[in-house]
C-alpha cells in the first residue's frame, strides 16, 4: 500500500488498492465504492476482477452517483467489517465487506467477494484488508480535496473574468462617457467662440469643464478598484474612511457614518485587503442598487479578529429571487475573498428594509509589507 501511494495518485492508486485487497484476500472479484465529499453519492466504483466472472454482482452495486441500496448502504454506516456467507443457485456465496473511514466520516468500502476454493473469508482477510482501508482513507481524503481545489480554482477564474468584464463595462459606461461627452462640449465651445457667441461659449466650456472633472473621479475610482493605492498611504482605517467619504459623493447619500476602533494598527497585508476589497464591493453595491440616503461602515477588533459591517437603509432584496442575478458575482467574490483568508461573509437583506454585509477575518499583526 505504502508503495502504490508513492507511486501514483488519485484513483488510479485506488485502482491498485482494490486489486491489491483481491489478490491478498484471494478473492475473485473485488470492488472499492468512493463517497463524494458529501459523504452521500459515489464518486467511483472502483472494480478488480474479471467482469465475466461478477457480472451478476456488478450488477448489484451501486453505480456512480447513485446511492448505496441495502447491505452496501449498512456497511457505510459501520465501523467495524461484515462477513456473510449467502446461499445462491446452490452454492454458497461468500462476502467481505471493510468499510473506509475517516475519524468522524465514512470514505467509502471495500466490497469482496467469491474467495477462490469456495472457502469462507477468515479474520486474516478482515485484518489485511481493515490496513488497506486506512491507506485508502489517505488517498480519498487527499482526492476529495483535489476536487475541492479544482472547485475553487474554477470558482476563482470566472469571478476574474466577470471583474474583467465590469471594468470593462465601467470604462465604457463611465469614464469613456464623460470624455466624449467632455469632448463634445470643448467642440461646442470652440464653435461659439469662432460664431462670437460668448455666452454660449461660457457655458459649453463650464459644462465640458465639469464632465473632465467627473471623468477624474471616475479614473480615481477605477484605479482603486484596481488596487488600493489608499491602503500604503492611510492604513486600513483611513482608506476604509476615504473609500467611504469618495462612495457618499458618488451615490449623494445624506448620512455615512464610519465607527472603526483600530486607529492606525496594522495587519498582514492580505487581511487588509481582503477588508478593503469586501467593503468596496459592498459600498458598490449599495450606490449601485439601494436607492439609500443613510450608510454605514463599522470596523471593529474583537478576539483577534477583524468585525467589518456596512449597512444601508435601502430597498434591499430577497436572497432566494432573481433580484440576486445582477449582484451573485459580487456576493460571490466577497464570500470567496474572506473564504480564502479563513473567514467567512454573510448577507442578510429584506425588501424594502435595506442590507447589511457582515465579514468576519481572523489577523495577523505587523507591518504591511509588499
Amino acid at each position: 500500500a505504502l508503495d502504490i501511494l508513492a507511486s501514483r495518485t488519485g484513483v488510479e492508486a485506488l485502482r491498485h488498492i482494490a486489486e491489491a485487497a483481491r489478490t491478498l484476500t484471494g478473492a475473485r472479484y473485488a470492488a472499492m465504492g468512493v463517497l463524494d465529499s458529501s459523504g452521500h453519492n459515489f464518486s467511483e466504483l472502483i472494480m478488480a476482477g474479471s467482469p465475466d466472472e461478477h457480472s451478476d454482482w456488478e450488477e448489484s452495486l451501486p453505480g456512480p452517483r447513485a446511492e448505496a441500496p441495502g447491505v452496501l448502504q449498512m456497511l457505510l454506516q459501520r465501523a467495524s467489517p461484515l462477513r456473510l456467507e449467502v446461499p445462491f443457485e446452490n452454492q454458497i456465496e461468500t462476502f467481505l465487506g471493510v468499510p473506509i473511514r475517516a475519524p468522524h466520516q465514512a470514505l467509502g468500502a471495500f466490497y469482496i467477494t467469491q474467495k477462490e476454493g469456495g472457502a469462507s473469508f477468515s479474520s486474516a482477510d478482515e485484518a489485511a484488508v481493515q490496513t488497506l482501508a486506512r491507506h485508502a482513507a489517505v488517498a480519498i481524503h487527499n482526492l476529495h480535496l483535489v476536487e475541492q481545489q479544482h472547485e475553487l480554482m474554477n470558482d476563482l477564474i470566472s469571478a476574474q473574468e466577470e471583474e474583467r468584464r465590469a471594468v470593462a463595462y465601467d470604462l465604457h459606461d463611465g469614464l469613456t462617457q464623460f470624455i466624449m461627452a467632455a469632448h463634445m462640449h470643448l467642440e461646442e465651445f470652440s464653435h461659439a467662440q469662432e460664431n462670437n457667441k460668448p455666452e454660449r461659449a461660457q457655458q459649453e466650456l463650464r459644462l465640458g469643464l465639469k464632465l473632465l472633472e467627473e471623468g477624474v473621479l471616475e479614473s480615481r475610482r477605477l484605479i482603486s478598484g484596481l488596487r488600493a493605492l489608499a491602503l500604503d498611504d492611510l492604513g486600513l482605517a483611513g482608506a476604509l474612511e476615504q473609500l467611504l467619504g469618495e462612495e457618499k459623493q458618488r451615490a449623494n447619500w445624506t448620512h455615512a457614518e464610519f465607527n472603526c476602533d483600530i486607529g492606525e494598527q496594522r495587519f498582514a497585508r492580505d487581511v487588509e485587503t481582503g477588508v478593503f476589497r469586501i467593503a468596496q464591493e459592498a459600498l458598490t453595491n449599495a450606490r449601485k442598487y439601494a436607492h439609500a440616503t443613510r450608510v454605514a461602515v463599522s470596523l471593529k477588533l474583537q478576539n483577534d479578529q477583524l468585525l467589518l459591517e456596512v449597512r444601508d437603509w435601502g430597498r434591499g432584496f430577497d436572497l432566494g429571487t432573481q433580484q440576486l442575478h445582477r449582484r451573485g458575482v459580487g456576493l460571490r467574490g466577497m464570500a470567496e475573498r474572506a473564504y480564502l483568508l479563513d473567514g467567512k461573509c454573510e448577507v442578510e437583506s429584506t425588501s424594502g428594509e435595506g442590507t447589511l454585509v457582515r465579514a468576519i477575518l481572523p489577523v495577523s499583526f505587523g507591518e504591511c509589507s509588499e
